[in-house]
């Protein structure tokens, strides 16, 4: 079975890393994949207390500017602007943080964890031998079990 046109649209849009435009009210923004400065920020704010009602602006004006010099220069603007000036609700600010959320590159994050995980030299690794006794003692405990059941 064929993949729709739209499966393969997106599939594009992910290789070609094309940016996703996200609405608020009537201003339209730019969203593409957000670099690892930019998720750095994203934590900083995340992990700040007492700032529950400001984080949603702060986290969308992050997404919105992504990357270093619009991060220093315009993000104290930005999140200002958009909190006490246009005063944008949460709802306002979903489609764009959601957006953000999938413009994550988790994909090589998963591969390199698992990757460093096998070249691990504290790991143990079983000999033959010792594979052939677990799975001896697994075989004899089922089958210990199994007689206990058809016998009581």
């Amino acid at each position: 079975m064929e993949p729709s046109i739209e499966a393969q649209n997106e599939l594009n849009s992910i290789l070609e890393n094309l940016p996703d435009y996200v609405n608020i009210r009537k201003k339209t923004y730019k969203i593409k994949w957000l670099h690892p400065i930019t998720i750095r920020k994203i934590n900083k704010i995340v992990l700040k207390e007492g700032n529950d009602d400001k984080a949603s602006h702060q986290t969308a004006a992050c997404i919105i500017l992504n990357s270093l010099f619009k991060l220093k220069f315009a993000y104290p603007i930005l999140w200002r602007w958009f909190y006490y000036v246009k005063q944008y609700t949460e709802a306002d600010l979903t489609e764009v943080i959601a957006v953000g959320k999938k413009k994550i590159p988790l994909q090589s994050y998963y591969v390199n964890t698992i990757l460093m995980t096998g070249m691990m030299d504290t790991a143990m690794t079983m000999t033959k031998k010792e594979v052939s006794s677990i799975r001896q003692e697994q075989g004899m405990a089922q089958r210990g079990t199994s007689q206990k059941n058809t016998a009581g």
